[in-house]
């Protein structure tokens, strides 16, 4: 059965998450009392309605009790969120996640039993960071503090060479799980259009590297650096 997730305010986080999770296999209730943000996910959620969260027997209504987990997106508006977490919580709602807009929003939500917080804006400047530091790297997922595994596109120098030519283990001690193919390229402003990849499975030896793959790596980050600064 797959996750039913409610998502309040659709604004750029909250339609991404909603497309993403959407993608993944969710079942995806996505609100907001903006007409035109709505509108955009008509068709490509499972339901999209106009809403207003403050009040908490609409949200009874529509059902949210009834989900899995719901993400209060909600960007700007410091008092619909605290007010919308309020409605959430008279009616019962299993899970909830709060999107944080400042300090006092943060220690307010604490102060209500909220625990599971996100700063979007922390997230996104730590992976850019991480991303500038290491170059190619286009996702990392952090294991340890030793070991992570990430996503980098094949160096030019890969392509036309098999996973045997290239040696990985060998020479920078990483492990290939796997090649991402990109098959579609999603465009500008596609909001939230994603590219249609390939994944390939456990390569074989002998499978060669075309240009625009993308290799997921698992390795220690020295050697991960190593081959990008020398491949």
């Amino acid at each position: 059965m797959s996750l039913r997730v409610g998502i309040i305010g659709l604004g750029h986080f909250g339609l991404n998450l909603a497309l993403y999770l959407t993608e993944e296999g969710c079942e995806v209730v996505a609100i907001d009392r903006n007409p035109e943000r709505v509108e955009l996910l008509r068709d490509r959620v499972s339901v999209a309605v106009v809403l207003d969260s403050t009040e908490h027997r609409p949200l009874r209504r529509l059902g949210v009790h009834d989900l899995d987990l719901v993400v209060v997106a909600i960007g700007e508006d410091f008092q619909s969120s605290l007010l919308t977490t309020a409605s959430l919580q008279e009616i019962g709602v299993k899970r909830i996640i709060n999107r944080v807009i400042s300090p006092v929003h943060e220690r307010l939500l604490r102060l209500m039993g909220i625990q599971e917080l996100v700063l979007p804006e922390a997230e996104a400047a730590e992976a850019l960071a991480n991303r500038i530091l290491l170059g190619r790297v286009q996702k990392a997922f952090e294991i340890s503090p030793e070991y992570s595994v990430v996503e980098i596109e094949a160096p030019a120098a890969f392509v036309g060479k098999s996973i045997r030519e290239i040696g990985l283990r060998e020479r920078y001690g990483l492990n290939l799980i796997t090649i991402k193919r990109v098959e579609r390229r999603a465009g500008l402003l596609s909001l939230g259009r994603s590219e249609r990849v390939r994944v390939l499975g456990v390569p074989e030896p002998t499978a060669v590297i075309e240009q625009g793959d993308i290799l997921v790596l698992f390795g220690r980050e020295q050697d991960l650096q190593r081959l990008l600064e020398t491949a």
